[in-house]
C-alpha cells in the first residue's frame, strides 16, 4: 500500500467518522434529514438501523448515477465486496475476503445473488438481476441461516420495483464514449383495483474499445445487451398477495481480451519461438491480444421465473410459498493466453436449470418478539464443454516433437452435474425487554452433487495416441478413439463418475440493544457453509478430478449504528473475525510423470483466518448536500498449507494473505441539488472508489500482484424541479486510470483484465 493509497484511506476513514454510504430510501422526513432506509435482509421488511448485522443498500436510482450495471460494479458503493472476472470470463464475487475463484459455470459462489429472494445459484445468472430496481442489499457475513448454503461471505438481494397504484412510465436514453448508447424504460400501473402490472426493458450497446497488440486494425469489446422484465401483483382480499415474475436477457457482447504480461513457458525446452517476439501490455488497457479470426464473443441468453404467494392465516402467522426457475444456456468464445498464438483458445458451451422452492411461516409474539421456520428444495443441473485448442502451447509440443503425431487440436472438457439439497430452517428473535433482544436460529442442510467429468480426445486422435505412447509406451493402449483420456491408477482411460453428498447445520446467536430509537449495538456469532465442488480442467488423471469438500466460517461481528444530529447523520460501524476451516481454493498439481507442467487442481486450505473491520456513513450538513462514505479493513491469513504455486514451485502459503483481497477498500461520494429557478433544478456529484493492492494467486508471485488504485466518478445536469425530466452528462474513471481486477498464469503465459479506460456520455431521462 503505497503512500497516495495510504492517505487516501486514512481520508476516508477521518470523514467516515462523521460522513457514511449505504444509500436506500424509503420515505423522507424532510428535505433534511436521511431518508429511512428499509430492508427485508430478515425475510420481513424493517428499517436498516434496527437490524442487527452489516448491511449496504442502495435504491435503483442511486446505481444508475454511480453507474453501476451489475453486480460486477459493487465494489464502487460498497467497501469490502471484490469482483474478479476469472481467465474464462466466469464472475467472482468476494465479501470480506470471502470468495471462491474458479473457472467453470457451476462454481458454487461464497456470496450468491438473489432475485427478490429467489436464488441465482451460479455467479454466470447473475448478469441480468441489476435492472429497473427498487433498491439493492449486500448482507455481510455468512448468511446461511435465512439464505442457505453457499453465502459464507454473504448475499446480495436485488429488489426489482413492483407495479405502481397510478399509471407511470419512464423512459431513460444515453450516449457516450465507443460509440455506446442505452435505451430503456418501464411502464407501471393497475390494471384494475386488485391487479397491478410492470414491464420493463433495456439494451446496452456500445462499438469495440480494445485493439490486438500485434494486429491494430483489429478491434474488440463490443457491448450488445438486452434485458426485459414483466411483474405482475395480485392482492386477493386482504389476506392473500400474489407476486409474479418474468425476466430474461440476451448477452451477444465480446469477450474483454486479456494483456500478456510474461512470458511463462509450461515445458520450456519446447515453447514456440514466436512466443518471446509478442509484445507485452503493462500500460495501455485499451491493447489486448486474441488469435486472428477468433472474435472472442458471447451468445448467452437466460429467462427466469418467480412467484411469491403471502397468506395471513392469523393476524400473527403468514405463511409464504417462493417458488423460481431459471434456464442459462452459453456459447463463449474465449481467448485467455492473451496471445496471436493458438495457446488456450477456448469455446465454451453450458446450461443450466435451477429449480428452487421454500415454504416458511413467520410471525410475532409477546411484545417485539417475532418466529420464522420453513423448508426449502433446490434441484439444480448444469451441463458444460470447454473445447480446448492449444497447438502451439509447450505442453503439447511433445506430440510432434518426439512422436511426429499432428498437435493435438480441439480437446473437449465436459462436465454434467445434478444438485438437489433440502433444507429446514428456524429463527426466533425474543425481546426480552424494551431495549434488549436476543437472536438464534439454525438452519439442517442436506446437499448431492451427482458428477461426470470427461477430457475426451482431440479432434485429430492425437491426443490418445500420445497418451499411450507417454504413459505406456504404446500408441494403441487407449484405444482407438476413447471417449475419455484421463487415466486411473492403471494407467486405463475412464470417464468419472462420481457423487458428493455432504450435510451441515448452520446457525447464528446475537443480542442487540436498542436505548432509544437512533442507536443501536450487537453482537453476533454465525456459522455457514460452501458446499463442495468438482472442477472442470483438463486432466490426465482422474485424481484431479477429486472434488473439494465443504468449507465452514465461524463468524464473530460487534458492531453498532448511530442516527445522530437529528436524524442527519448517520453513522454505522462494526469489527469482524472469521474462523475458516477448509476453505476453497484453486491451487496446482504436477503429476508424475510430470507430462504438461503444473495442472489446476481445486484444494482445500485446513484453516485460515479474516480479521477486520468497517465504518459507513451518510450526512446531510446542509439542504440539498449529501456527503457519504465508507471504508472497510481487512486482514485475511493462510494457515498452516503447502501446495504448488501456479508456477509448478513447491511453497508453504502459511502467513500469506487470500488471493485477490486488498487490505483496504474505500468510497466516498458526494450529490448536491440546487434549485435554478421556480420550474427547474440542478445538481453535480462526484464517486470516489479505490482499493490497496493485492496478489492474484496462491505462493504472491509479484507477476500476478494486483496493485492498488483509486477511481474517479462526475456527474452533474439539470433537470425539472417536479422530476419529470433530466439531462445528465457523466465521466467514469475520469482521470483515465490504468488499472486490472485479475491477473493469471494460463498455458505459457501471464496475463491479466484491464478496467474500463475513462469513459463519458450523456443521459436523458423522463417520468410520466
Amino acid at each position: 500500500m503505497n503512500i497516495a493509497h495510504k492517505a487516501a484511506a486514512v481520508s476516508a476513514l477521518a470523514i467516515s467518522i462523521f460522513l457514511i454510504s449505504a444509500p436506500a430510501a424509503a420515505q423522507e422526513a424532510d428535505a433534511g434529514s436521511i431518508p429511512e432506509i428499509v430492508v427485508t435482509a430478515t425475510k420481513r421488511a424493517e428499517s436498516i438501523n434496527t437490524v442487527p448485522m452489516s448491511i449496504s443498500a442502495a435504491t435503483g436510482d442511486d446505481l444508475v448515477s454511480a453507474g453501476v450495471r451489475s453486480a460486477d460494479d459493487l465494489g464502487k458503493i460498497v467497501p469490502g465486496f471484490t469482483f474478479t472476472q476469472s481467465a474464462y470470463s466466469t464472475p467472482v464475487y468476494s465479501l470480506r475476503g470471502v470468495g471462491f475463484y474458479n473457472y467453470d459455470i457451476a462454481s458454487t459462489p461464497t456470496v450468491t445473488v438473489y432475485q427478490d429472494e429467489a436464488p441465482l445459484p451460479f455467479a454466470s445468472m447473475s448478469r441480468g438481476a441489476s435492472f429497473d430496481l427498487e433498491r439493492v442489499e449486500v448482507l455481510k457475513g455468512p448468511q446461511g441461516l435465512l439464505f442457505g448454503s453457499n453465502s459464507t461471505g454473504g448475499a446480495v438481494n436485488y429488489i426489482a420495483a413492483r407495479p405502481t397504484r397510478e399509471l407511470k412510465a419512464g423512459l431513460d436514453a444515453g450516449y457516450g464514449r465507443f460509440d455506446s448508447w442505452e435505451l430503456g424504460g418501464f411502464v407501471s400501473g393497475p390494471l384494475s383495483e386488485a391487479v397491478g402490472v410492470r414491464v420493463a426493458a433495456r439494451h446496452e450497446g456500445s462499438g469495440a474499445w480494445q485493439r490486438s497488440a500485434t494486429r491494430p486494425a483489429d478491434r474488440n469489446g463490443k457491448r450488445n445487451f438486452t434485458q426485459l422484465r414483466g411483474l405482475i401483483d395480485i392482492a386477493g382480499g386482504d389476506k392473500l398477495k400474489v407476486a409474479l415474475g418474468v425476466s430474461a436477457f440476451w448477452d451477444k457482447s465480446d469477450v474483454q481480451a486479456a494483456q500478456m504480461i510474461q512470458v511463462n513457458p509450461l515445458i520450456p525446452p519446447f515453447v514456440d519461438p514466436r512466443l518471446a517476439q509478442l509484445p507485452l501490455v503493462t500500460s495501455d488497457a485499451r491493447v489486448g491480444d486474441w488469435t486472428a479470426g477468433m472474435n472472442p464473443k458471447r451468445d448467452d441468453r437466460q429467462w427466469h421465473v418467480n412467484g411469491r404467494i403471502d397468506y395471513e392465516l392469523s393476524d400473527a402467522i403468514t405463511l409464504t410459498s417462493l417458488t423460481s426457475y431459471a434456464d442459462y444456456r452459453q456459447t463463449d468464445v474465449v481467448d485467455p493466453d492473451a496471445t496471436s498464438l493458438v495457446l488456450a483458445d477456448t469455446v465454451d458451451t453450458g446450461k443450466i436449470t435451477a429449480f428452487y422452492q421454500e415454504l416458511r411461516l413467520s410471525g410475532e409474539f409477546g411484545h417485539g418478539s417475532r418466529w420464522i421456520v420453513g423448508a426449502n428444495y433446490e434441484n439444480n443441473k448444469v451441463n458444460e464443454v470447454q473445447s480446448l485448442t492449444s497447438t502451439n502451447a509447450s505442453g503439447f509440443a511433445p506430440f510432434a516433437i518426439f512422436f511426429s503425431l499432428p498437435i493435438p487440436d480441439a480437446i473437449p472438457l465436459s462436465s454434467q452435474q445434478k444438485f438437489k439439497n433440502y433444507a429446514a430452517f428456524a429463527n426466533v428473535d425474543l425481546a426480552v425487554s424494551d431495549t434488549i433482544t436476543l437472536h438464534g436460529g439454525m438452519r439442517y442442510t442436506d446437499t448431492t452433487d451427482r458428477f461426470t467429468g470427461c477430457t475426451g480426445n482431440s479432434a485429430n486422435g492425437s491426443l490418445a495416441i500420445g497418451l499411450g505412447l507417454l504413459s505406456q509406451g504404446n500408441p494403441a493402449a487407449l484405444g482407438p478413439n476413447p471417449v475419455c483420456t484421463q487415466l486411473d491408477a492403471n494407467l486405463q482411460p475412464t470417464i468419472t463418475s462420481t457423487k458428493l453428498s455432504e450435510n451441515n447445520v448452520s446457525w447464528r446467536a446475537g443480542v442487540d440493544f436498542k436505548p432509544n430509537r437512533d442507536a443501536l449495538i450487537y453482537a453476533n456469532v454465525s456459522r455457514g457453509y460452501k458446499i463442495g465442488a468438482f472442477p472442470l480442467i483438463p486432466a490426465s488423471s482422474v485424481s484431479q478430478y477429486t472434488p473439494v469438500t465443504q468449507e465452514s466460517l465461524t463468524a464473530y461481528e460487534a458492531g453498532f449504528k448511530l442516527t445522530l444530529a437529528d436524524r442527519k447523520v448517520q453513522l454505522n460501524g462494526a469489527a469482524f473475525y472469521y474462523d475458516y476451516r477448509d476453505k476453497q481454493t484453486l491451487g496446482s498439481v504436477i503429476l508424475t510423470p510430470n507430462i504438461f507442467g503444473p495442472l489446476n487442481l481445486l484444494v482445500n486450505i485446513p484453516k485460515s483466518k479474516v480479521t477486520g473491520f468497517e465504518l459507513q456513513a451518510v450526512v446531510r450538513p446542509v439542504a440539498g448536500l449529501t456527503l457519504n462514505g465508507g471504508i472497510t479493513y481487512v486482514d485475511s491469513e493462510i494457515g498452516n498449507f503447502t501446495n504448488f504455486d501456479p508456477f509448478g514451485v513447491v511453497k508453504n502459503f502459511k502467513g500469506e494473505a487470500f488471493p485477490n483481497t486488498p487490505k483496504w477498500q474505500w468510497s466516498l461520494a458526494a450529490d448536491y441539488n440546487f434549485p435554478i429557478s421556480a420550474g427547474l433544478s440542478g445538481f453535480v456529484g462526484a464517486n470516489l472508489s479505490g482499493r490497496s493492492s493485492a496478489n492474484a494467486a496462491l505462493g504472491e508471485n509479484a507477476i500476478l500482484d494486483i496493485d492498488g488504485y483509486t477511481l474517479l466518478d462526475l456527474r452533474a445536469g439539470f433537470g425539472s424541479a417536479d422530476d419529470r425530466w433530466k439531462v445528465s452528462v457523466w465521466g467514469r474513471n475520469v482521470t483515465d486510470k490504468y488499472y486490472w481486477t485479475n491477473a493469471y498464469k494460463i498455458a505459457d503465459t501471464s496475463a491479466r483484465f484491464a478496467g474500463m479506460p475513462a469513459t463519458y456520455g450523456v443521459t436523458f431521462s423522463f417520468r410520466y
